[in-house]
């Protein structure tokens, strides 16, 4: 999880998943702050996001479709847990990339 770059607290789960929604980013819940996503952490998350598309690709192969469903839904319930894990970040704003 990441920290708050000014007073070193550690946002919750719920809290980092939040701030990855917020293009002009988030205030820190302890000190007020404003924290932005760093765009190296932006790089990461963009690169994961496309884990559920990869997997409909599974549709080419002879699969059943539950499975290829099941594959999809899987996928993007472990990449919205493993967001926050992923975020680092940073006082200024960066920008998008």
């Amino acid at each position: 999880m990441p920290n708050c770059q000014k007073c070193g607290q550690q946002w919750s789960w719920s809290q980092t998943l939040k701030v990855n929604f917020k293009l002009d980013g988030m205030e820190c819940p302890n000190c007020g702050e404003k924290q932005y996503v760093t765009s190296k952490s932006k790089k990461k998350l963009n690169r994961i996001s496309y884990l559920p598309a990869m997997l409909i690709i599974l549709l080419l192969f002879d699969l059943s479709l539950q499975i290829t469903i099941g594959f999809i839904i899987v996928g993007c319930i472990l990449m919205i847990g493993f967001y926050p894990f992923l975020i680092e970040l940073t006082s200024e704003d960066e920008g998008a990339f």
